[in-house]
């Protein structure tokens, strides 16, 4: 799967998609959106899509970083899904305050048309883009050699309630691992850091889990996962090297007890 990076946002028409310039073919079906988490009803968005334009860092994190939502996937993680959804090629916005002032109408002609060559864009219900967010679904129309597809919110459950980045995280806030695994598609798996005493620190940038003992994967390593209220993770048997990076996947929840989680194992 080749990754593109887009070269930062410059006045002038046309000179936002210099960056992917000679780097493309004609003829892209892109699927766009920021797409924490990969779940099942970005997946409905990606599918048949050759291409993923996407956001990151996340723009709620940019915007308004006191209100944004904890992360459900870091970027390894989230292009990972992608090649596994079959995706060719991934072009990533540096999100930052001057990609905020890029006008929607710039946006589409000069990365969507002229930068990735699409013929093709897939987008969520509801999704908006561009300066002040003014770009809608409708802004798509305005361009006759763009066909676009909009595709509504994806249900699952009894209750018929929308699959949703918003939704999965109050299921991993309460502990319920496996409905969150059932709407994103895959067990969450999170970045997480080994400090000093072999436990694992997961930033406060990410969803975590509420307190209590998890079975799940360091690594890919079968374990037991004791999350503790100080945002660690205790590991069963764990050995790994201070400093180092892992990825951390929770798959069950044994139990969860707030009471006798303490902060330190």
């Amino acid at each position: 799967m080749e990754i593109l990076m887009l070269d930062p946002p410059r006045e002038g028409p046309g000179r936002r998609g210099r960056g992917l310039a000679g780097r493309v073919r004609p003829g892209a079906k892109v699927a766009i959106g920021t797409f924490d988490g990969v779940h099942r009803g970005h997946r409905r968005v990606i599918r048949g899509c050759d291409t993923v334009l996407t956001f990151d860092p996340h723009p709620m994190h940019v915007l308004a970083p006191r209100g944004a939502p904890c992360l459900l996937s870091d970027r390894r993680r989230k292009l990972h899904q992608f090649d596994l959804l079959g995706v060719r090629r991934v072009a990533i916005v540096p999100f930052d305050h001057a990609w905020s002032q890029v006008p929607a109408e710039d946006f589409v002609q000069d990365i969507v048309l002229d930068g990735l060559g699409a013929e093709f864009v897939s987008v969520g219900q509801g999704f908006r883009f561009g300066a002040g967010g003014a770009g809608t679904v409708a802004t798509f129309a305005h361009y006759a050699e763009l066909t676009t597809r909009v595709v509504p919110l994806v249900t699952r459950g009894p209750a018929g309630e929308p699959v949703s980045s918003t939704r999965i995280r109050r299921l991993i806030l309460d502990g319920d691992v496996e409905s969150a695994a059932d709407l994103l598609g895959a067990s969450l798996t999170l970045p997480a850091v080994t400090v000093d005493d072999g436990r694992l620190l997961i930033s406060s940038r990410f969803v975590r889990p509420a307190p209590g003992l998890y079975l799940g994967r360091v690594n890919g390593h079968r374990c037991a996962l004791r999350v503790c209220r100080d945002r660690t993770v205790a590991v069963d048997g764990a050995a790994a090297t201070t400093g180092s990076t892992v990825e951390v996947t929770f798959e069950q929840r044994a139990f969860t007890d707030a009471a006798r989680t303490p902060a330190e194992p």
